[in-house]
């Protein structure tokens, strides 16, 4: 009888690092293949030291294959890792006081090198600030939290480089992934009101964020970037693009290159300098290099789109019985959370969500338990004082339809039927306040 042949696998090595020296208790790592099922790596315990320092923890032989979320204890995330037969896979877990960081886990070489660099803090900190959007709504380090954006500087009557940005981020506009987003800050928060704001908004047809704020305001948000408030047409033209994790990574002055993709309300405002700056073709810089630079910094993972399409269909049954369609929620946004009693993230974001997303908030909500029963899922609603039925995907096909590999996911759809964003683990409060202001304002 011939052997069975083993299936190729590479050699997966496990290293961590902390922002500050820390210890683990013994607690299971799991990957989930994609397109399959959660495999056992192995149990990580003991000292981790700070960043750079690091410590191996795990060296063992991994099925070769795509592997697209990581699961350790009660922390879940996806991840983008490839394990290729006969190679070795590093991947760098960052723990802060003995849990996992959110976003802090990296695969392969150079993704190790830049999470060692974030953990480290050997990047600069995005400073605390607060800033109003064109709507007044509050913008803040909450508000952009989990996002990686793209700031420029700019103000509404400015006849140089500022419609030159403007220009630009409506290229951006057609090419960035869902989870990036796009801010100017005024430099002229004396002329720039929010009113002001939004009516340079409406008439560019612009879906981004423009902020402002008191002068005072103003001048600390632009104070690391070396960017005074504008005297006239003169100010620092400056686009910096900050990290998920809040961290500054890039700082780019001077001219972008927009070359004749430009809407003819922004070629009137020019002055004769602004029309000699677009002609010039800038400072050798434009919309491809910027997509590039936040694919670096994003990660592959990150830089595909979790947005897009349209919500798949279902009817499901409720714990208290009924039947629910999200066809008839037709016109309104929706927020549909999948959550299993297992999860502790779930049950962690749940009372987050009950008191968020309501008649208040706009959206209505969805709690669509995967796999439990009637009488388990009940219970564990009813342990967290939340009244709202859920609705049982007990052969977990509808959690397949939408992609879920790992709990919580939440899907944000909008009125229109198709989905603005897909996230991935517990959500924090600004992101999801965040994400309920997208909702309601297209």
């Amino acid at each position: 009888m011939a052997p069975r042949l083993q299936p190729p696998t590479g050699t997966l090595v496990v290293v961590a690092a902390g922002r500050t020296a820390t210890s683990l208790s013994p607690s299971t790592l799991m990957l989930h293949e994609s397109g399959g099922a959660w495999v056992t790596a192995g149990t990580l315990s003991g000292s981790v030291p700070a960043a750079p320092d690091q410590r191996q923890l795990l060296a063992i032989a991994m099925r070769a294959g795509v592997y697209d979320g990581v699961r350790l204890g009660g922390d879940m995330q996806r991840i983008g890792l490839t394990v290729t037969a006969g190679q070795v896979e590093p991947l760098l877990l960052g723990f802060d006081s003995g849990r996992l960081v959110t976003g802090a886990v990296y695969a392969g070489n150079d993704e190790v090198n830049l999470g060692l660099g974030e953990l480290a803090n050997k990047f600069v900190a995005m400073p605390d600030f607060n800033l109003v959007d064109q709507n007044a709504r509050p913008v803040n380090l909450d508000a952009i939290s989990g996002k990686d954006v793209i700031i420029a500087a700019f103000h509404t009557t400015c006849h140089e480089t500022c419609p030159l940005y403007t220009a630009l981020f409506l290229q951006l506009t057609k090419h960035l992934p869902s989870t990036a987003m796009l801010m100017e800050v005024t430099t002229d928060p004396t002329v720039d009101t929010p009113t002001a704001l939004a009516g340079y908004a409406t008439k560019l047809g612009a879906n981004w964020t423009f902020a402002t704020g008191t002068p005072d305001d103003v001048v600390r948000f632009w104070k690391p970037f070396g960017v005074a408030l504008a005297a006239g047409d003169t100010h620092v033209s400056t686009l910096a693009l900050v990290d998920r994790h809040g961290f500054v990574r890039l700082v780019y002055r001077g001219v972008p290159k927009v070359g004749n993709d430009i809407a003819p309300s922004l070629v009137t405002s020019l002055s004769g300098q602004g029309l000699a700056q677009l002609g010039s073709g800038g400072d050798g810089w434009g919309a491809p290099d910027v997509l590039q630079a936040l694919t670096t910094i994003a990660g592959p993972e990150r830089a595909e789109a979790s947005g897009g399409g349209r919500a798949g269909g279902f009817t499901l049954t409720a714990t208290d019985g009924t039947k629910v369609s999200l066809a008839d929620l037709a016109g309104k946004p929706v927020v549909i959370n999948f959550w299993a009693t297992y999860c502790p993230p779930c049950k962690a974001e749940m009372p987050l969500l009950a008191r968020s997303v309501g008649p208040q908030s706009g959206a209505r909500l969805l709690l669509i338990d995967e796999g439990d029963s009637r009488d388990a899922a009940r219970a564990f609603l009813d342990g967290l004082g939340i009244r709202q039925p859920a609705l049982l995907d007990s052969d977990l096909a509808i959690g397949h339809s939408y992609g879920v590999f790992m709990l919580p996911m939440t899907v944000f759809v909008r009125a229109d039927g198709t989905i603005d964003r897909r996230q991935v683990g517990q959500l924090q409060e600004g992101v999801l306040a965040a994400e309920l202001s997208n909702l309601t304002s297209q």
